[in-house]
């Protein structure tokens, strides 16, 4: 019962470490099923069907020889015949065959055998599960789960049997190698028969069991010693379609329950299960409550009360096909998964509330106890400091090591023994914790609270077994507080230290049942995330400088984290979470660790440089700051639909801020507040603009701790609302005002250069004013750094816009010596080659982009530059390539350099293959020009066509004209091909490769 939890964080590896960390498991999981065998209590735990690893070392073996029918007795075990009292579980309305044994007895009397049994073992059908279905995911079939506790008698005798089938070899483990866990102090195991079923034939291989007996000491990890043993149970030869029916008991009980009984056996699966049978003898003078726990609006199943002769009563509860049940994602803990029926001897809470007092007497201060209740008082601190002192004594000073053996599984050892050892566990460490502050004065007692089930455990009858740890309830003057002397690295105040969340509580001796507690109102638990980008200086590095502060329980949860896997280790994986979440980030210098206990505060920081923080276009940067940290918090669960609640376990209250400091004062204006959620949690985001800072706040609260299933659909689409919410987008230009009017006043003279100001006319002021801002930035960042290589990149691009190649070319080697990976250089090299007549040198360059996922364009280039080389077929097969993976205008623009260079090849074929691609609809331009070629309109409707928009007149006639002259070209009419280039290159489309083009095929006529 009173065990630790374990409570250390498990959401590691996500976007932002700090947050996942934040969200350590609030309790403990809600669907931990029990076994097919039995759903009993710890008390009487028992596996038939873990698929578990054989023994490791130290393991004892004592494999059971024929003939020898107690020769393990003393190993803690034994090999005997079914207890007399024990039944057949009912057949059934599901058709049975084969006969069962020899001396089974008849069918039950009413009640499902309300008389003890009179024959040796129970009857069992040779094909126990016929006419059964399988569950479907996992391949096992439960035929049958059977569970029979005798009440009467010296010890409570409990007798498990099931039958397991596997149905592929994933579970051939599982249904072979029962494991039987008991507790040797107070516990004996029978072990009654081992059956397979095959093909309708029973094979008994109980005389030729191998037995290892274990103690694996499950819980030694969490700093636990629970003295329990594991009898696995090997059998060999069991195929795919077998059946392992498994009979056992187990004897006695711990007698720390002072003989009262109480369990909660589990009547369902995620597997679906043929028959379960529940029979429990209770002799007179013995009571049992019941009660059917997590079947919620659907049909519980009815236990059944018949007399027993000469007083006492037996309760039966039989169900058939009951249904799988699925193992949720984040089930909260306070909500039954698998249901059942529970059983308990408790008439009521006060009667639990008496039992426990018992286990928690105080003995009077002395020695040591004494002494430090008297240097406490000499120190006459405030009364909730005092407190706090003390608890943090007991929590830092004391070790935790749970030795639950026997009755100190539930009764602490003595105060003073905890103090001299420094060693105890929950219950230990509360008596200690209790002495000394009732020893100061304060009203201080044990409250017993579940891990497992939370504020659920108003859902049961009163009882002990629901119990897994212990705190303390001490007041201190109007305030009532709920300690937990196990928990380590707490702050260091009762009002600044992190509230666990327990749901409800049974304080000993108060004469209550469960009430319920939430964390004060003054509990805090929050995340605090600030990323800082320093643009400020671009003769520097950027930098990004990152914090995250927790406080309250996430503080604590950090604590404990950071004790455990050092900061190193942390500073890698933050790293690694924000190396994904930004590329190209390089960690400065190690993290940085900042925790005051004082304040319950800690707070991890770390630096990075960005050579490139963003996207660089024309002096301009665009940087995207997603916040994919938030993200972590606004989650659902991956099912599709929903049978039980959803866990929301995320701190009360986290909040993320970014900055990005400009170069210059920035001219942009904040984008509207954002809000998104629900009643389940709420976002805000907004930003503010000050100068040279620009500041995105992203505020979470979490108003919820589940989402029941009605609400699902709604709130999926408030979590969809809420992460399109998240993240931002700024730009910002890096040049300061006065070198923004210097462009300004180059476009204005250059727009006068090209006459009409139409579309051709701006293509080329742009791309004449991104060489000037590109330029002016290059005054400004060192020479070979990221943002040079890529405002060199630009240029070159640009240059080849304006038809500059050698400017280009320089510009492109430039940017290509900083970095020789650098697509955007590679391409604006190849494209400058191509004007100059470097075709060969120009392919080269292309190809280097083949397997580029950015620069498809590189394709269609590589294809226009072999066709140029007089190398056709490879011009089809890269133009082919670039086809396939475009689509709109730029597909179509391809298949007309597609069909050109099949001409060349084969007159027809290229217009053929166009024939097929004509969509009649299609009325974009390059639609016409693909329509033309085709040879479904005549070059008069094309050039009709061009005029038809006069700011896009100058373009559209240059590429009109421009494959007019390859129709010409290409059916070996070179005169009449000429005055069509000439015309292109009137219309001074120098943008276009069609300009560029036309001016190489002239050269060449």
């Amino acid at each position: 019962m009173l065990l630790r939890h374990k409570r250390r964080p498990a959401r590691a590896g996500l976007i932002s470490l700090a947050v996942s960390l934040s969200l350590a498991p609030l309790v403990a999981s809600a669907a931990t099923a029990a076994t097919p065998a039995t759903a009993s209590t710890a008390s009487r735990a028992a596996s038939t069907a873990g698929a578990k690893p054989a023994a490791g070392q130290g393991a004892s073996k004592a494999a059971q020889k024929p003939g020898q029918k107690n020769a393990a007795a003393d190993l803690g075990y034994r090999i005997a015949p079914f207890p007399s009292w024990v039944v057949d579980a009912p057949a059934g309305s599901a058709p049975q065959s084969g006969t069962g044994a020899a001396n089974a007895p008849s069918a039950p009397p009413p009640g499902f055998g309300g008389l003890p049994g009179l024959g040796a073992a129970p009857a069992a059908a040779a094909s126990p599960m016929a006419g059964s279905a399988a569950s479907p995911g996992k391949a096992l079939r439960i035929g049958l789960t059977d569970v029979q506790i005798q009440l009467a008698g010296t010890a409570t005798v409990s007798f498990y049997r099931s039958q397991l089938q596997a149905l592929d070899s994933t579970t051939l483990r599982e249904v072979s190698e029962p494991q039987l866990v008991f507790n040797p102090e107070y516990q004996k195991l029978a072990i009654h028969q081992v059956v397979v079923i095959r093909d309708g034939q029973r094979q008994d291989r109980t005389k030729s069991l191998r037995i290892e007996l274990m103690r694996r000491e499950q819980g030694l990890e969490q700093l636990m010693l629970n003295g329990q043993r594991t009898a696995l149970v090997m059998l060999n030869d069991v195929r795919v379609g077998d059946t392992v029916e498994l009979a056992f008991s187990i004897e006695g009980e711990n007698p720390i329950f002072e003989g009262r009984f109480a369990d909660l056996i589990q009547l369902s699966r995620e597997v679906s299960i043929d028959r379960a049978f529940v029979r429990l003898l209770v002799p007179k003078g013995r009571a049992l409550q019941t009660r059917p726990i997590g079947y919620g609006s659907g049909v519980a199943p009815t236990v059944r009360r018949d007399p027993l002769p000469g007083g006492g009563e037996v309760l039966t509860v039989f169900q058939e096909r009951v249904p799988a049940v699925p193992n949720e994602v984040a089930t909260p803990p306070w909500f039954k998964v698998y249901p059942a029926v529970q059983f308990t001897e408790y008439r009521d809470w006060q009667e639990v509330d008496r039992w426990a007092q018992g286990l928690f007497t105080m003995a009077p201060p002395s020695g040591e106890i004494a002494e430090r209740i008297a240097a406490w008082k000499a120190r006459d601190l405030p009364p909730e400091a005092l407190v706090a002192e003390v608890l943090r004594f007991v929590q830092d000073e004391v070790r935790y090591f749970s030795m639950s053996l026997g009755e100190s599984s539930h009764r602490p050892k003595a105060a003073a023994l905890t103090l001299s050892e420094r060693l105890g566990d929950c219950k230990d460490k509360v008596l200690l914790l209790n002495t000394l502050l009732t020893g100061l004065g304060f009203d201080a007692k044990p409250a017993l609270v579940s891990m497992l089930r939370n504020r659920g455990i108003g859902d049961y009858l009163p009882t002990h077994d629901q119990f897994d740890h212990v705190i303390t309830r001490v007041v201190v003057g109007d305030q009532t507080y709920f300690l937990d002397p196990t928990m380590n690295g707490q702050g260091l105040s009762l009002r600044g230290r992190g509230y666990f969340p327990y749901g409800q509580v049974l304080v000993v001796g108060a004469g209550q049942g469960p009430q319920a507690i939430s964390p004060p109102a003054f509990a805090r638990d929050e995340v605090r995330q600030r990323e800082d980008w320093d643009l400020s200086d671009l003769s520097r590095t950027p930098a990004l400088s990152v914090s995250m502060t927790m406080v309250g329980l996430s503080a604590e949860r950090w604590r404990a984290y950071v004790a455990n896997a050092g900061m190193e280790r942390i500073g890698e994986m933050l790293g690694g979470a924000y190396v994904r979440q930004y590329p190209g980030l390089k960690p400065v210098g190690a993290p940085e660790l900042a925790d005051s206990r004082e304040s319950n505060e800690l707070s991890v920081k770390l630096r990075f440089e960005s050579p490139m923080p963003g996207e660089l276009r024309a002096a301009s940067m665009r940087l995207t700051l997603p916040q994919m940290a938030f993200l972590d918090f606004m989650t659902g669960p991956p099912e599709a639909t929903r049978r039980t609640p959803y866990l929301i376990d995320q701190p009360l209250v986290a909040e993320s801020r970014v900055t990005v400091t400009s170069p210059v004062p920035l001219d942009i204006q904040p984008s509207p507040a954002r809000q998104a959620g629900d009643s389940h949690f709420g976002l805000s985001v907004k930003s503010e603009v000050q100068d040279r800072v620009v500041t995105l706040i992203s505020r979470y609260e979490r108003r919820s701790d589940q989402v029941l299933p009605g609400e699902m659909d709604a709130y999926r689409q408030a979590v969809l609302r809420a992460r399109q919410t998240v993240g931002s987008t700024v730009g910002f230009s890096l040049l300061s005002k006065s070198e923004q009017a210097r462009v300004v006043t180059l476009v204005t003279d250059d727009m006068k250069k090209w006459g009409k100001p139409d579309g051709l006319a701006r293509l080329a002021v742009i791309s004449n004013a991104s060489r000037a801002r590109d330029a002016a930035l290059l005054s400004k960042v060192p020479a070979g750094s990221a943002m040079a290589r890529a405002a060199l990149s630009e240029r070159a691009m640009m240059s080849n816009h304006l038809g500059e190649f050698e400017a280009s070319l320089q510009d492109a080697d430039a940017a290509l010596a900083i970095d020789a990976t650098d697509e955007a250089a590679i391409e604006a090299r190849g494209v400058a080659l191509f004007g100059l007549g470097r075709l060969e040198e120009a392919a080269g360059s292309f190809q280097q982009l083949e397997k580029s996922a950015t620069r498809k364009g590189s394709e269609s280039w590589l294809g226009i530059t072999q066709l140029q080389m007089g190398r056709y077929e490879e011009a089809e097969r890269s133009l082919r390539r670039f086809t396939e993976a475009t689509s709109g205008e730029q597909r179509s623009f391809g298949l007309l350099w597609l069909a050109i260079a099949m001409e060349r090849r084969q007159v027809g074929s290229g217009r053929a293959m166009l024939a097929g691609e004509v969509r009649e609809g299609d009325t974009t331009w390059a639609g016409s020009l693909v329509r033309f070629l085709a040879g479904r309109i005549d070059r008069d409707a094309l050039i009709k066509t061009a005029r038809a928009e006069s700011d896009a007149e100058r373009l559209r006639l240059a590429e009109a004209y421009f494959y007019i002259g390859q129709s010409f070209l290409t059916q070996g009419r070179r005169d009449e091909a000429k005055p069509w280039f000439e015309r292109v290159v009137g219309t001074q489309a120098v943008p276009y490769r069609e300009f560029t083009i036309a001016k190489q095929e002239l050269k060449t006529r």
